[in-house]
């Protein structure tokens, strides 16, 4: 297929090849439009029996285990493949011999591929885009944040404060390994074949030219977000560890879903709660926090701990939430944890802080609370929950994540970045 052709040749390309977070949803959701439009798609991962079908994964690199729950000692031992992974090098250069994508478009790498893999796509002479899910290439934990508030210490390569603070996963260890990685992929240029950079936020686009991207390699493009009756392929199965039965309550509640984590808020949660009872506080997910909320919940009655909920029924919670809350304290690039509940026509309580205002407009799609305030953002959900304006600003929000989030129209701009990249590319 030439560049001018109807369809392009895509090779996407992961850490992980299931839905596990809002990175794969992003992922999984393209490589699906793009094939339902005819384009061939191609993908790139590590191995791991949750994965989906790909007529590439023989060529998937080797599994690795960078998880906050893998021992420090054998995160240690892993230490080369962190930095640069050899074998994820030479599997991109297996599939690149078989195989000649037209363009290659990154979503999170992260360190069980690392930028390891552009080296064969730079010597095949393929063309790269890379979505900004995180700020990994100028931050050494990613998500420009530090216990428990946003951090940009190591703005212009500084990566040494991320020992000092011990920022990466709470570990002076993971932090060190960490830092030693950011300094070398500095020193390599590992992004320097990256042609475009993909931000899904003005804000997102805003944090990149201020790290020293340059504006005519960055393109706006807020991820596509497609009814819950459209969605990717359901999650993998995981255990069940519901505490409570999943029937919504009669009366009206609030509904926060997403990861146990500190930068989701969820230290925040039974403050909240505490503040709106008896109004029960339905969480569903699982993360890092999970023991932590569980030991709190006995104090708090009314803070309902669902564990992990299969798709369905999440889907069944948000929809009938009187309020969707999310009170993220970190820089969301996008959020689709708002998105969702504004496709879903709910009132929205959410911080205001990274690309959420973009989404939630004070009073007009939904109420922001000052990220880390939890009365503030209790006292804006009880506004929610009885002010007869919140369906206006949920019927709003609709229209305001449609306009931006239409799968069409992402795709339409997506396939027309790729042929600008294409056309551009050197030959």
């Amino acid at each position: 297929m030439g560049v001018r052709g109807t369809h392009v040749r895509v090779l996407l390309v992961n850490a992980f090849h299931y839905l596990r977070g809002g990175v794969e949803r992003t992922y999984l959701d393209e490589s699906r439009w793009l094939s339902e439009a005819g384009h061939e798609v191609l993908h790139f991962a590590t191995r791991d029996p949750r994965n989906l079908f790909s007529p590439t994964a023989r060529h998937f690199a080797p599994a690795a285990d960078f998880s906050e729950g893998a021992p420090t000692g054998r995160q240690v031992t892993q230490l080369p493949h962190a930095v640069w992974s050899l074998p994820a090098e030479r599997a991109m250069a297996g599939l690149l011999r078989e195989v000649r994508p037209e363009i290659a478009h990154l979503h999170a790498p992260s360190r069980y591929l690392t930028p390891s893999i552009l080296r064969p796509l730079e010597r095949a002479r393929v063309p790269v885009v890379m979505t900004l899910h995180d700020f990994k290439p100028w931050c050494t934990n990613r998500i420009l944040f530090a216990h428990g508030e946003p951090c940009e210490r190591c703005r212009g390569g500084q990566h040494w404060h991320a020992f000092a603070t011990g920022c990466v996963q709470e570990s002076r260890p993971k932090s060190a390994v960490a830092a030693l990685e950011a300094y070398a992929h500095d020193a390599l240029g590992a992004y320097r074949w990256v042609r475009r950079w993909l931000a899904p936020s003005r804000f997102v686009m805003e944090k990149a030219l201020a790290h020293g991207v340059a504006d005519d390699m960055l393109r706006l493009l807020p991820h596509g977000v497609a009814p819950a009756a459209e969605e990717a392929p359901a999650r993998v199965p995981q255990p069940a560890t519901n505490v409570i039965p999943l029937a919504p309550p009669e009366e009206p509640y609030v509904f926060f879903s997403g990861r146990l984590s500190v930068e989701k808020g969820v230290r925040l949660l039974p403050a909240i709660a505490m503040r709106l009872a008896p109004t029960p506080v339905l969480v569903a997910g699982d993360g890092p926090l999970r023991g932590w909320l569980e030991s709190q919940a006995p104090a708090t009655p009314n803070l309902r701990l669902l564990g992990y909920v299969d798709d369905a029924t999440l889907t069944r919670l948000r929809r009938g939430a009187g309020v969707v809350a999310v009170p993220s304290l970190f820089y969301e690039h996008f959020c689709y944890a708002v998105a969702e509940a504004q496709l879903d026509r709910r009132p929205v309580v959410a911080s205001g802080i990274g690309a959420i205002p973009e989404l939630v407009e004070h009073e007009g799609t939904g109420l922001l609370a000052p990220p880390g305030d939890a009365h503030a953002f209790a006292e804006a959900v009880r506004r929610a929950l009885h002010d007869p304006a919140a369906y206006g600003w949920a019927r709003a929000g609709y229209e305001r994540v449609k306009s931006v989030g239409e799968p069409g129209r992402h795709l339409e701009a997506l396939v027309g970045i790729y042929r600008e990249t294409m056309e551009s590319q050197p030959r």
